[in-house]
């Protein structure tokens, strides 16, 4: 195993499910379509903001999602932090790998500007690397941005732990060949992750932190 540590942002190091719902909800609203619950948009949230509205809105026709996306995004990006703020332990938790020699990158389904504005907001330098979905890259489970995250940061491909909360994160892991560990207090339940197929699942911060160490450094 490398010294290297690659997160997933919501539901992981971040809780931004209010705020997601609130600006999913003004979208919908905008343009006519029914509301939808916190726990609706949780179990929705992990493939992009484009899935989330489509699986929300049950809408096929591509003109009116990207109307609603483009509405989505005006609002949240004036109101992405009004409650959002990282989980209990998880700044703590990102100090001490990174004052113990971890290279620590960011990587999310979330469009790109909101993820580095977030990750700015909220870690400041802790992150060596930070990239969020674009429309010219497939966004997770495909495995470009973690082979470019990878080339950009000078890191093996092999031997990567990585961090996330969700489905999506199982089968990303499993793309990239990394070792997975998830977190239950994310977006998906310890159940849920488990018919995912994670094996290693944590509950808080520091037990997070001390698997890291574990997997990371027992053959240094």
């Amino acid at each position: 195993m490398q010294k290297t540590v690659f997160f997933d942002l919501d539901g992981t190091v971040l809780d931004t499910l209010p705020d997601l719902a609130k600006s999913a909800n003004y979208a919908l609203k905008e343009l006519g379509y029914p509301t939808q619950s916190l726990e609706s948009v949780r179990m929705a949230i992990g493939h992009g903001i484009r899935n989330l509205l489509r699986e929300l809105m049950h809408c096929t026709d591509e003109q009116e999602l990207e109307k609603c996306r483009e509405i989505f995004k005006d609002y949240y990006d004036a109101h992405k932090a009004d409650t959002t703020k990282p989980f209990d332990g998880i700044l703590n938790m990102l100090q001490d790998l990174k004052n113990r020699g971890y290279k620590l990158v960011l990587i999310s389904n979330k469009y790109d500007g909101a993820t580095k504005d977030l990750a700015m907001r909220f870690f400041g330098d802790l992150f060596d690397g930070v990239y969020g979905s674009r429309d010219d890259i497939p966004a997770k489970p495909d495995r470009d941005l973690f082979q470019i995250a990878c080339k950009e940061h000078g890191v093996s491909q092999d031997g990567i732990i990585y961090v996330g909360d969700s489905e999506v994160d199982c089968e990303f892991a499993r793309n990239c060949g990394m070792t997975l560990i998830a977190v239950n207090w994310g977006f998906r339940t310890q159940d849920q992750l488990i018919q995912a197929g994670a094996d290693i699942i944590v509950s808080s911060p520091i037990e997070l932190y001390n698997t890291v160490i574990r997997i990371a450094e027992e053959f240094i």
